[in-house]
């Protein structure tokens, strides 16, 4: 049995209620990879990139280039596909909410002796 996946606009940042469709990087019945360009969509601040949350079959693309998605709408449907990877349910995709970053790796490490 096949499983569907609705794929909401995440918040891209500052809290914006909407981004603007620039450019998608499939069509529909296109299959894409974890992590692949998806769409460029573009808020006030910025143009940003946003990447498949899946790998499968895309099923349906809500809006074409110039059409506003607000924040939260759904902007693609997928058909996943089980013998690609995917992420495991709650791992981090960058684009959370309510969770705290994770502490980044060390920044400064120690120096070595010489």
């Amino acid at each position: 049995m096949s499983q569907t996946k609705n794929f909401n606009l995440p918040d891209l940042g500052e809290g914006l209620p909407d981004a603007t469709i620039v450019e998608w990087f499939v069509k529909e019945g296109d299959v894409i990879k974890l992590d692949a360009p998806l769409v460029s969509m573009e808020t006030a601040k910025a143009v940003v990139e946003v990447p498949s949350p899946v790998s499968g079959t895309v099923l349906k693309l809500s809006g074409a280039a110039g059409d506003i998605i607000p924040t939260g709408a759904v902007l693609a449907t997928f058909e996943i596909d089980p013998n690609l990877p995917q992420r495991a349910d709650g791992q981090d995709t960058g684009h959370s909410h309510g969770h705290a970053p994770a502490a980044p790796a060390a920044a400064n490490p120690p120096p070595l002796p010489a």
